[in-house]
């Protein structure tokens, strides 16, 4: 088995998969025989540790630092890029896959977590089925084309560019951009899949869903720089809500 290099996660992580998973990593090539393979049991890689020249990644330094490739949910890929330690797939599709630094600039429970959710992934594409259960998610608005305090405080509804994610049950939480910057709606959905011909001013839809209002919140209650606290560096797409912060966008 390869050595560790010093300052690397790989032993941790390769433990962490043992233990979880039952997961023993594979080194199937010869011209790279550091890189482990970490597959789930139905086949299909839900994880990939190899050494990567820092330069590859566009950090300044020299020298190999080993990654994880992680598969991830496209939803989040946007946001969680912008985390430290978190970049494109090397070598790999970057719509559906980032890499990890495993020098120790990502702390080890934060790798461990994209572990569960690549491993998640796999499982559920693997099985084909489709989620019945609710899900909470923030969803980002852009005041400066659309005014949605119209439609959402008279009418107690709108309707939603849909991705194929969502089902009926789901809790949406708006946040809106600037000048706004903050969460300021929240809402379930309540209809899915209602075809809708939308293409302007660089906005395509050809399905919608139907958001109902649930409550509406002051600007100062949610503002970016509170959800940064719990991990949300930005919204720039449908992403998960944070655990923590749902709570606290319950008011429990």
């Amino acid at each position: 088995m390869p050595k560790q290099k010093n300052g690397s996660l790989r032993g941790e992580i390769l433990q962490f998969v043992k233990n979880t998973y039952n997961t023993e990593p594979e080194y199937p090539w010869q011209r790279s025989p550091e890189s482990a393979v970490l597959r789930h049991r139905n086949g299909k890689w839900y994880g990939l540790i190899m050494p990567v020249p820092r330069e590859k990644l566009g950090l300044p330094e020299d020298g190999i630092s080993d990654v994880l490739n992680v598969k991830c949910d496209p939803l989040m890929l946007g946001s969680v890029l912008l985390q430290k330690g978190f970049f494109p797939a090397y070598h790999m599709n970057k719509e559906n896959w980032i890499s990890i630094l495993l020098d120790g600039s990502v702390p080890a429970e934060r790798v461990t977590a994209a572990l569960q959710m690549s491993y998640g992934l796999i499982a559920q594409k693997h099985t084909g089925k489709k989620r019945t259960q609710p899900k909470a998610w923030l969803i980002p608005a852009n005041p400066k084309y659309e005014d949605i305090s119209v439609p959402l405080l008279q009418e107690k509804e709108i309707l939603w560019k849909q991705s194929s994610s969502f089902i009926v049950g789901d809790t949406v939480y708006i946040y809106e951009g600037k000048p706004i910057g903050a969460v300021t709606y929240a809402c379930e959905v309540t209809e899915i899949n209602i075809p809708y011909r939308y293409n302007q001013g660089g906005l395509h839809m050809e399905t919608v869903m139907r958001l109902k209002l649930i409550a509406s919140y002051a600007p100062e209650l949610f503002p970016l720089e509170s959800l940064q606290d719990y991990g949300v560096v930005s919204v720039r797409g449908p992403r998960g809500v944070p655990e923590d912060l749902l709570l606290c966008l319950r008011g429990e």
